[in-house]
């Protein structure tokens, strides 16, 4: 039965559902399922479950999640044992996306349970959430995603009865929870950069999602006003325009004794946090709390240039920050939303530093359950908001139904995400070809090349390229199911997609819009060759000083576009650049997580519009599958487990070394320059084939001890 509050006591503060029970005889395993419209929080006996924002996002119109929970530890045989289950707003009736929308998918906080409990004499009991559950009202006064938390102290000791819950009427399918879990991944001690009597500002030393935890002490009813930011502004006080409408303000107050506080429904994306409090209130310690999906980050890359190595790090904090039950675009601001277009770029960049299998294959379930009768997918998933004609079958965004799964089983190799998703993929290759005229795409929506610097291509250009490249995919994921005929028939179409590109977009060695993005992604989509984008795109590079253009699109491609047509020096160069526009350039100003837009600060303009200034995105981060498969060479492909080993080596770097993980085992590659030669070193788990690539180098000797290989080449 699912329980709520009664009425009148729901607007006093979060409700408590409380059920207390004996364990009457010797206690084998006990199992929770939970869930609850809004996100919850439980205490066994007085001890907190770790994980945060369940049962989380999904569109709740669709399905919400149960989570099963094995509790048995925290019983106690023949006493009376009680959970309490607080419900908080969250992505249900919370404040969410543009606007700061609310009750978006209702408005009352409602609670799902059930204990089962298996004795040892074999015997089983169940107790399941209903009107005997007693409701109290939390210490949690409000908590939002936007706003922040207030929680107050002085509760605690005589939380208020509301009585008994009352039942709820509401019907939603109900599915199993199936992904990591949100949980405090790292605890962090800050420097305190600023302090008076009132005012304590901390940094952190890096940006990240999460709160603080604040142990502190002073007059009852005195209050704590935490105000969160990923900057200072040019006085040094907490920048905070960006965050737009969102408030992301927590408020403590007092109880007259020693309180803890640690907010629990609500996350901040900051590197800085100011606290004010009256003169007499002492803060006797703090530290920061990093949330993030609990996935094992097995990935690791160095070199002996710090700047790249200063990149990898941004791109994994932003991908930590913005792995908070979905894929989000940014972690601070009143968005944070499951754009589905910075997932599709980032996703093998994610793979390669994480075990994403069970986190992407839950984001592709929303994918495919917001996706449109005629084929087209939502550029937000979970989908909030009613349709507008920008908000679905946008090219880049969309082709996320082609590109993650694709990825995905380079990565894992599980057939199963192929088989799932297929059958929406073949649909919005439909409505590509709904939408064209003689293979030419006519779909207006798009975005084109977001943020892109001084280099505006065409976004119909962009749009015919996503098509090509999601008709590829899609061929290549017909051989992996074994659809051989659907596979030459998608190939055909392959090539009608790149006659209309090239006959409509490219004359006379120049593509119509003639930017960095557009060469590389045509040569990534098959569209131009090898000689054809070498022609041009260096070109483009040195007549802008050097510096790259792109922006969430092209910026993916034009590091690999770069190395496979012989120009990989290039390619490293604007990697280890520091002059505006460039990763090194974020990194030179304080970054520490990648920023949203290449001019999200600049030293002439300062910062740029706080409507669209995150500085931690992981879009611009898709440079990081570069590193793993042509820095470190590690390259997969769908016809084989078999991975190739081809570095793209270069003399800008004395070494470099990494490591990832595939669902056969880890592989790691080291390599560095040693007199008039290069040394590569790999290392692969047993249970990993390798094979390393030889063409275009001239080999000095090999050396193989099980599955280990020492090569040495000739520098080139």
């Amino acid at each position: 039965m699912w329980i709520k509050c009664k009425d009148e006591f729901r607007n006093e503060g979060l409700p408590v559902f409380v059920k207390t029970f004996t364990v009457k005889k010797r206690l084998i395993r006990c199992e929770l399922k939970i869930t609850a419209t809004g996100i919850f929080g439980v205490k066994v006996n007085g001890k907190t479950l770790s994980d945060r924002f369940m049962p989380g996002w999904s569109n709740y119109r669709k399905h919400i999640d149960v989570c099963t929970y094995d509790i048995t530890e925290y019983l106690t045989d023949g006493s009376e044992n009680e959970i309490a289950v607080t419900v908080a707003n969250g992505w249900y009736s919370g404040k969410l996306g543009y606007g700061n929308k609310t009750n978006v998918f209702g408005n009352e906080k409602r609670l799902l349970a059930s204990i089962f409990l298996v004795y040892e004499n074999g015997d089983t009991e169940k107790i399941e959430s209903d009107e005997s559950w007693k409701t109290v009202v939390s210490d949690v006064v409000s908590a939002d995603f936007f706003d922040g938390e207030i929680i107050d102290a002085g509760r605690r000791k005589a939380m208020k009865q509301s009585g008994n819950a009352v039942k709820a009427e509401f019907s939603v399918p109900l599915q199993n929870y199936e992904r990591e879990p949100v949980c405090v991944t790292e605890r962090i001690k800050p420097q305190l950069v600023y302090g008076d009597e009132t005012t304590l500002r901390y940094d952190f030393g890096y940006n990240f999602a999460g709160g603080v935890k604040v142990i502190a002490k002073g007059r009852k009813g005195s209050r704590i006003v935490v105000k969160y930011g990923e900057t200072l502004d040019e006085n040094g006080n907490v920048y905070t325009a960006n965050l737009r409408r969102a408030k992301c303000t927590d408020e403590f107050i007092l109880s007259g004794e020693e309180d803890v506080f640690e907010p629990e429904f609500t996350y901040h994306g900051f590197k800085y946090a100011e606290l004010r409090k009256s003169r007499e209130t002492e803060i006797l310690s703090i530290e920061g709390a990093v949330f993030s999906q609990n996935i094992n980050y097995y990935g690791k890359f160095e070199c002996s240039d710090e700047v790249i190595n200063g990149v990898w790090r941004m791109a994994l904090r932003g991908q930590k920050s913005n792995f908070i039950s979905i894929p989000t675009d940014c972690p601070q601001r009143d968005e944070r939303l499951g754009w589905t277009g910075d997932a599709e770029v980032f996703c093998n960049s994610a793979m390669f530093n994480a075990d994403c299998n069970l986190f992407f294959k839950n984001y592709l379930k929303l994918v495919r359950e917001d996706a449109l009768p005629d084929g087209k997918i939502p550029s937000i998933v979970p989908f909030y908001m009613p349709l507008a004609d920008n908000t679905a079958g946008v090219p880049g965004w969309g082709d996320c139904i082609t590109v993650i799964p694709y990825f995905h089983y380079l990565h894992y190799r599980d057939k199963s995400v192929i088989v799932d998703n297929f059958p929406v993929a073949e649909k919005w290759i439909a409505y590509y070809l709904a939408k064209s005229e003689n293979y030419l795409t006519k779909i207006t929506n798009n975005f084109g090349d977001w943020l892109s610097v001084n280099g505006d291509s065409d976004p119909d250009g962009i749009n015919q390229c996503f098509f090509g490249y999601s008709v590829a995919l899609t061929a290549k994921m017909c051989e992996i199911l074994g659809l051989h005929d659907k596979s030459i028939a998608y190939r055909e179409l392959f090539e009608k997609c790149k006659t209309a590109f090239r006959e409509n977009f490219y004359h006379d060695g120049r593509i119509r819009s003639d930017t960095q993005t557009m060469y590389a992604f045509a040569y990534i989509a098959g569209y131009l060759s090898k000689e054809e984008t070498a022609a041009r795109l260096p070109e483009k590079i040195r007549e802008n000083g050097g510096g790259l253009t792109t922006g969430f699109i092209g910026s993916r491609f034009l590091l690999p576009a770069l190395c496979d047509i012989g120009e990989t020096k290039l390619a490293y160069s604007l990697i280890m650049r520091t002059e505006y526009p460039s990763w090194g350039y974020m990194l030179k100003n304080g970054a520490t997580t990648v920023w949203e837009r290449w001019n999200g600060y600049t030293r002439e303009n300062g910062f740029e519009d706080p409507e669209m200034n995150s500085f931690n995105h992981y879009s611009l981060g898709s440079c990081v599958e570069w590193l793993y498969s042509y820095v470190l060479g590690i390259k997969l492909f769908p016809e084989t487990e078999k991975v190739i080993i081809n570095p793209s080596f270069c003399e800008l770097l004395s070494f470099a070394k990494g490591e990832t993980q595939l669902k056969s085992g880890k592989i790691s590659v080291y390599w560095k320059y040693e007199n008039a030669s290069v040394c590569l070193e790999v290392k692969a788990d047993d249970g990993i084939e390798y094979e390393i690539d030889y063409t275009s180098k001239k080999i000095i000797s090999m050396i193989r001890t099980g599955n280990d290989t020492i090569a040495v080449f000739r520098a080139q």
